[in-house]
């Protein structure tokens, strides 16, 4: 009997995985191009896509822009990937197509807050890369959040977070990447600005925003 129930529990669990994985990576497989139209903070921007759309897109603790450290700013071509969650496009990770070949910047601690996506909570990049449109080569400048230059310090006593446990969950040097319209892109809604439909049941969409 004990058997029995243990086999019955197991198959019910391999089948809420089968039903939750497909259901994960779905929400993963659409895609917006264009270029940023604004920035408004640290975790929302406004893209101009190439069907002609104003989107409003979400950035958050685990959304990844690559290259790892690069500031975002207006007329900067990108390829979003993520999902929709009600009136806006959750990003997953933001890939651009100008290459940096230097070294990554190395994740340390700011003090409480969220600096930069893509880092765990308190920590951030060594250093900001910034990208000049017009001679179309990258800076290195002390880290810029919130308004001011941030100075790393030392992780508080007890600290759960090691120094390698927030890096970026990937980072891949821009000269091994290759810029081009994704197969499967986002459709744009009817309307001129897009209205995303909300995703699931209601509009929890299983991520930390932080403001």
């Amino acid at each position: 009997m004990k058997n029995l129930i243990t086999k019955r529990l197991l198959g019910a669990a391999i089948l809420a995985a089968a039903l939750i994985t497909p259901a994960v990576a779905s929400a993963q497989d659409e895609h917006v191009q264009g270029t940023i139209a604004s920035i408004n903070g640290t975790w929302n921007i406004t893209v101009n896509d190439a069907s002609g759309y104003t989107d409003s897109v979400e950035l958050h603790q685990g959304t990844i822009i690559n290259p790892t450290g690069l500031t975002l700013e207006p007329g900067m071509n990108v390829t979003i990937e993520g999902y929709p969650d009600g009136s806006n496009f959750d990003a997953t990770e933001i890939d651009t197509p100008y290459r940096y070949a230097g070294p990554a910047p190395s994740a340390v601690y700011y003090g409480p807050g969220s600096w930069y996506p893509g880092y765990a909570y308190g920590y951030g990049p060594s250093f900001s890369l910034v990208f000049n449109l017009g001679s179309r080569n990258f800076e290195q400048r002390s880290f810029y959040s919130g308004g001011e230059n941030r100075r790393p310090m030392a992780p508080p006593s007890g600290w759960q977070g090691r120094q390698n446990d927030a890096r970026p969950v990937s980072y891949a040097p821009q000269q091994q990447r290759s810029f081009a319209a994704p197969q499967q892109r986002f459709a744009a809604p009817v309307a001129r600005a897009s209205n995303f439909a909300p995703r699931g049941n209601g509009n929890d969409s299983g991520h930390r925003r932080d403001g």
